[in-house]
C-alpha cells in the first residue's frame, strides 16, 4: 500500500515529547477498534475528504521546518504503507525528527524505520484481538514489544481502557508483556465520534477502575500513569 496522501495537523506541542512538532495521518488500518476516533481514517468507505496529497504535505514540511523540532506519523496504522520508510528519509533529511504511532503488528516494517521516537498502542492481551477484528497476532505483537524496548530508542506504550476490552485478566498479561517498557500511559475511553456508533455515547471506565489497573501496571514495575 503506497502512502499518496494523508492528513496533517500543522502545529502541536502535546504529541511529540520534548519537541514541537507536525502531525501526518495516514489512512487506512488492520484493526477495527471500535471505540477510534479516528474513523475517517480507518475505514475506507469513510476516508476523509480532508486528506492531501503527501507531495503538498512534504511542501509544507520543506517551507516550515526551520518552524518544528519533529514529524509525527500516525494513522491509522502507518505501517500498512510500504514505502513509510521514504517518506521519513524526506523527513530527515529536512533536519526533524520523526515518531512512529504504531499498533505493533507489522514488526518486520517496524525493525526497518529509522524512527527517533516509537509509540506502541497495546490494545488489550494478545489471545483477545479478535475483539478489535484480528486474531493470530501474538507472535507479532510479542516482537514489536521485545524491539522497542531493547533497540534504545526513546519510546512509550499506551492502552485506551474499556471495561470489556482491557479486563483485570488482560491487564495482568500485559503488564507480563511490557516489563521492560520505558512508560506505559492508559487512557480512558471517552464518548464522542467513534468508528462503533454504539461507543459515541458509552460510559467511560470508572476512576476505581482505571486506578486498579494502574496498580497492577505499577506492581509490575512498569514507570505507568494514566492520561
Amino acid at each position: 500500500m503506497t502512502l499518496t496522501e494523508a492528513g496533517l495537523l500543522k502545529t502541536t506541542l502535546l504529541d511529540f515529547p520534548g519537541e514541537v512538532a507536525s502531525v501526518i495521518f495516514t489512512p487506512g488500518c488492520n484493526l477495527r477498534c471500535p471505540y477510534c476516533h479516528n474513523p475517517g481514517l480507518v475505514d475506507p468507505l469513510r476516508f476523509s475528504a480532508d486528506l492531501l496529497p503527501i507531495e503538498e504535505i512534504k511542501s509544507f514540511l520543506s517551507k516550515r521546518a526551520h518552524l518544528i523540532g519533529g514529524v509525527v506519523i500516525t494513522g491509522g496504522e502507518p505501517l500498512l504503507h510500504d514505502d513509510l520508510v521514504n517518506a521519513i528519509d524526506f523527513i530527515h533529511s529536512l533536519n526533524l525528527k520523526v515518531k512512529i504511532d504504531t499498533n505493533g503488528l507489522f514488526p518486520d516494517r517496524l525493525k526497518q524505520l529509522n524512527a527517533d521516537y516509537i509509540a506502541m498502542d497495546l490494545k488489550t492481551s494478545p489471545e483477545h484481538y479478535y475483539r478489535l477484528g484480528l486474531q493470530g497476532n501474538k507472535d507479532k505483537l510479542k516482537d514489536s514489544i521485545e524491539f522497542i524496548t531493547g533497540a534504545g530508542i526513546p519510546h512509550e506504550f499506551r492502552t485506551t481502557v474499556t471495561e470489556e476490552i482491557v479486563t483485570i485478566d488482560d491487564m495482568e498479561k500485559m503488564a507480563l508483556l511490557l516489563k521492560d517498557a520505558e512508560q506505559w500511559f492508559l487512557t480512558p475511553f471517552k464518548p464522542g465520534e467513534t468508528l462503533d456508533p454504539a461507543y459515541s455515547h458509552k460510559i467511560p471506565p470508572s476512576s476505581s477502575y482505571m486506578e486498579k489497573l494502574l496498580s497492577i501496571a505499577l506492581e509490575a514495575g512498569i514507570n505507568s500513569s494514566i492520561r
